[in-house]
């Protein structure tokens, strides 16, 4: 059963917005570096434990997609 605050549209938002959080948590413990990518109707999202550009993704392997993958890194999650 879907309520008026849960359509499924929502539903998919709020569960990449928990899935990237998540992996922010994990990147924060000792020992874990993170990369994670969402595709979501062509739109990339990528999320990085290691804000360096040569760690694994390399962000010039990637950001030949269209549109542009929007990058977040640990700064963005904990404002």
């Amino acid at each position: 059963m879907v309520s008026a605050n849960n359509t499924p549209s929502d539903g998919g938002a709020r569960r990449k917005k928990t899935l990237i959080r998540k992996a922010h948590q994990l990147g924060k413990c000792s020992g874990f570096e993170v990369a994670l990518f969402i595709r979501q109707r062509d739109k990339i999202t990528t999320y990085q434990s290691i804000d360096h550009e040569s760690w694994w993704p390399i962000m010039a392997e990637i950001e030949f997609a269209y549109p542009v993958p929007k990058r977040l890194l640990p700064r963005d999650l904990e404002k």
